[in-house]
């Protein structure tokens, strides 16, 4: 058989001049098991990424060239590209829908949809059984090692990474979170030492493990576990076999929940080189289980801590100030521990609703708002004061979110004066930030007077004039924050420049310009 693997083009690589894995796209290890169960069947395969017109047909005989054609899903807010992959490589199969296999996240998630915009009814869930994709070999190939041959080096993240599952799915049922659609049964344990050794051998050793497990902690073979990845070499001063030699590292990338963190575990855990820990700080209510696995961790020994912080789920811009605020203390206090560069990195991520297929072919829709209020405000609703003292998410303030997380790489640095600098160093600050056009968000050397680093020059004070402007609208209980916030919360540059032609104010104008620059 002639075995066709594509993988839709929904991400863009990162320029950068050495890529390395942290940059490049994650490998789609689903059609990577699939290479491995049809080379093993003596089948032929290709991998493509995106809609190759080049490969659908045997050009001299002018018919398909492919017996099956498998495609990979991952977010369902990628949906409108994923139905124009699936529906392009119908072609490739002379129109017989019958040989394309749709499998994945969103295959998983939202198979009706797919099947609607295609005809195709997608496999959901693992592929523990080859019955399920009409073989009668019964084989897991969910089990099988990844064939990481038939990917480029220079796309994907498989230079020096390896990925396994020591567990597979999750206790808890977290309303935002698909894994009990994906994965609903919890497997505390599974055996990755054969899968990492066969892996050594066809692909030599790499230096780094991405355990994609959603909730280790929570396995009752936790010890069973380390045992294995002891004996696989990636213990605290274990090397790779080869010249020059690496240290070996694992990323449980999935994090770890706090509240599962204790002594013993931990204890169990500090005799692995864990290269970051992630611990995550979904909701401000968690601060106390947060904060204790924290600590708990520091004391085994652990300096690099890579943290998710969830936001527009059931939250609100304060409670995630709040969050952002606990790390940037943490990082303070250690600071002052001689011997120790212990750093927390915030990486605030917004939920995305997990069935959410997109805008009118956008790659996300903005998912449904669980706030108390909406982006337009009237005195009918609140205060000036009540809102400015506890706002809601806008889309705005979602859209600025992005853009100081994109100063360090998608993070708030752990340095504490870029880190205060970033959120700001008062709730009523952070407001402003979330305000604030993004040119002068995005630029803030050049348009913040004050400096936070001793060689900082000074840049044009804009910064600070538009929040004494945003400030005054709201202490003078001015009606007129009611017009410039309707004008700008919405993010739409359609109705920022209706604002400014229709506005006969001149600082408002003045103001309103600046979210024309981009």
């Amino acid at each position: 058989m002639n075995i066709l693997l594509v993988d839709p083009d929904l991400f863009k690589v990162q320029a950068c001049n050495e890529p390395t894995d942290d940059r490049l796209l994650y490998p789609p290890l689903g059609l990577m098991k699939l290479s491995t169960y049809h080379k093993q069947r003596g089948d032929q395969v290709k991998f493509v990424r995106g809609c190759d017109k080049t490969i659908i047909y045997d050009l001299f005989n002018e018919q398909p060239l492919w017996d099956r054609v498998y495609i990979c899903t991952v977010f369902t807010y990628n949906f409108r590209k994923i139905v124009s992959t699936i529906n392009f490589y119908k072609e490739a199969v002379g129109g017989t829908v019958s040989k394309i296999f749709v499998g994945g996240i969103a295959a998983s998630l939202i198979p009706n949809e797919i099947f609607e915009e295609t005809g195709i009814y997608p496999v959901e869930g693992l592929l523990t059984n080859s019955n399920k994709i009409g073989f009668i070999d019964q084989v897991n190939i969910d089990q099988l090692v990844p064939d990481y041959s038939i990917l480029s080096k220079e796309l994907y993240a498989i230079n020096s990474t390896f990925y396994a599952y020591a567990t597979k799915g999750c206790v808890n049922k977290c309303a935002w979170c698909a894994v009990p659609t994906l994965e609903p049964v919890f497997v505390p344990y599974v055996d990755i030492k054969p899968i990492i050794l066969e892996l050594r051998e066809r692909n030599g050793d790499k230096s780094k493990l991405k355990l994609m497990d959603n909730n280790v902690l929570a396995s009752s073979e936790l010890d069973k576990i380390v045992d294995d990845l002891l004996f696989l070499g990636y213990g605290k001063n274990d090397y790779t076999n080869t010249s020059p030699r690496k240290k070996r590292s694992i990323d449980f990338n999935q994090g770890i929940d706090a509240s599962f963190v204790t002594e013993k575990n931990m204890k169990l855990l500090s005799r692995l080189c864990i290269k970051p820990m992630r611990i995550a700080f979904d909701d401000l209510q968690e601060k106390n289980d947060y904060t204790r696995a924290i600590e708990i961790a520091y004391r085994f020994g652990v300096d690099e801590f890579s943290n998710y912080l969830l936001y527009d789920f059931k939250d609100n811009p304060r409670s995630l100030y709040e969050r952002m605020k606990i790390n940037i203390r943490i990082n303070e206090k250690w600071k002052t521990d001689r011997g120790r560069n212990a750093n927390i990195y915030s990486y605030p991520m917004r939920y995305a609703h997990i069935k959410s297929t997109g805008n009118n072919g956008s790659e996300r829709e903005d998912v449904p708002d669980t706030s108390k209020r909406e982006d337009i405000l009237d005195t009918a609703k609140c205060s000036i004061a009540e809102w400015f003292a506890d706002p809601s998410w806008t889309k705005r303030f979602k859209r600025s979110i992005e853009i100081m997380k994109g100063a360090a790489n998608g993070a708030i640095s752990p340095t504490t004066s870029l880190a205060w600098r970033t959120i700001g160093e008062t709730f009523e600050e952070f407001i402003t930030n979330l305000y604030m056009p993004e040119e002068l968000l995005r630029n803030r050397n050049k348009h913040e007077k004050r400096t936070y680093l001793a060689s900082g020059k000074r840049g044009s004070g804009l910064i600070e004039e538009f929040r004494q402007f945003l400030l005054s609208l709201v202490r003078n209980n001015d009606q007129r924050f009611y017009s410039f916030h309707n004008a700008v919360s919405t993010n739409s540059m359609k109705k920022i420049k209706e604002a400014i032609n229709n506005c006969m104010d001149k600082e408002l104008r003045r103001w309103l310009k600046y979210y024309t620059l981009r």
